[in-house]
């Protein structure tokens, strides 16, 4: 009950009103809405047209659209049928479309990246299957007392080493074949508090992929033997310094450098339920950054050596980036995919909000 209070309370004050700050009523939401959704069909129609020189994160995206509007689509579908409703039948025929286009761009690819990155795609495939993103998981705000750490700029982790700690769950790693068998070094470079940028990035997602494979009961002993704060603390410890960072980019007028992990930081706490990521003023923005002749989203690219260190740090590259035809990038148009995606949920919650609000 105490949690059902704060889940209504919640949805009634904070976040969700902030979504629509210039959407009056539910049809000003519509339109927001079918801007998303115009841009999400926009970016999948190029990754269509690219497919053969797609690499793997980029079906992430494209496989986090797929899963997530197949969860929203089942919620969609089981309202009551009535008037009030109707309106929603040429979106949810929409969202059904676009959730099919995203599966066939990912299969499309899917013999590229094998043919091309074997290592890769052997190590961490899983997480471009088919189902994989299908994660269902409340919205919800921010518990107030989560601890939120001074940010500092800069990389604590190897992207390799975060790639290795994910193959542990596979079983696709250099020391183990076995599925779920989490060493002790890895858990603490992907538990451990106070990472800002990609790698606290990293960390949620690596939280994700081990959740939904199926490690849970690993992921869970090492949570206890190491003395933690549950697992799901810790999601939402480190999503809220993500919203923290978020809102420091906000703040310094989105910086080309940082919209790729702003997109980013809203796709995955976004799947988590964290409504807090999603407003009109952050997504006007990510829809400007959007191409208008393309469909993708470009920028300059950044070299390994430009990226900033913490001492200590060393090896790091960027997320797997891939310069397209036209300028293009492919992971930033992936995770703006990703990050849209979750805006349509977010703003279908809204609007459901609204029709049962007395006029």
């Amino acid at each position: 009950m105490k949690y059902l209070i704060s889940y209504l309370t919640g949805i009634l004050l904070v976040s969700v009103l902030s979504l629509a700050a210039h959407a009056s009523n539910s049809n000003d939401s519509l339109v927001l809405l079918t801007k998303t959704l115009d841009a999400i069909e926009f970016a999948l129609n190029y990754f269509h047209q690219e497919h053969p020189n797609l690499n793997l994160d980029a079906v992430i995206g494209t496989r986090m659209v797929e899963g997530q509007f197949k969860v929203l689509l089942k919620k969609l579908n089981s309202r009551p049928e009535n008037d009030a409703n109707k309106i929603w039948n040429p979106t949810i025929a929409r969202i059904e479309r676009l959730q099919k286009v995203a599966g066939l761009v990912s299969e499309e690819a899917l013999p590229y990246i094998a043919a091309f990155t074997p290592q890769y795609y052997n190590e961490i495939g899983p997480v471009i299957q088919g189902g994989f993103w299908e994660m269902d998981y409340p919205s919800r705000d921010f518990d107030p007392d989560v601890k939120v750490w001074q940010y500092r700029e800069g990389e604590s982790l190897r992207e390799q080493k975060s790639d290795d700690c994910l193959a542990e769950f596979f079983g696709t790693g250099k020391k183990s074949k076995e599925h779920c068998r989490i060493s002790d070094e890895c858990w603490d470079f992907m538990t451990s508090p106070g990472y800002n940028s990609y790698s606290l990035s990293h960390q949620v997602l690596y939280l994700e992929i081990g959740r939904q494979f199926g490690c849970y009961a690993q992921m869970l002993l090492k949570n206890l033997l190491k003395h933690q704060k549950p697992i799901n603390e810790l999601q939402e410890e480190f999503c809220k310094n993500m919203l923290n960072e978020a809102v420091i980019i906000a703040k310094n007028g989105f910086p080309q450098r940082k919209q790729d992990l702003f997109m980013e930081q809203a796709a995955l706490c976004g799947i988590l339920g964290y409504r807090e990521f999603f407003t009109s003023d952050w997504l006007t923005p990510i829809l400007s950054w959007q191409d208008e002749l393309y469909g993708c989203y470009k920028g300059e690219l950044v070299f390994e050596s430009e990226v900033k260190l913490r001492p200590g740090v060393n090896n790091r590259r960027k997320r797997e980036e891939r310069p397209l035809d036209h300028g293009c990038l492919c992971h930033r148009t992936t995770v703006a995919l990703a990050a849209l995606g979750q805006y349509v949920r977010y703003i279908s919650e809204y609007i459901q909000l609204l029709e049962t609000m007395p006029q």
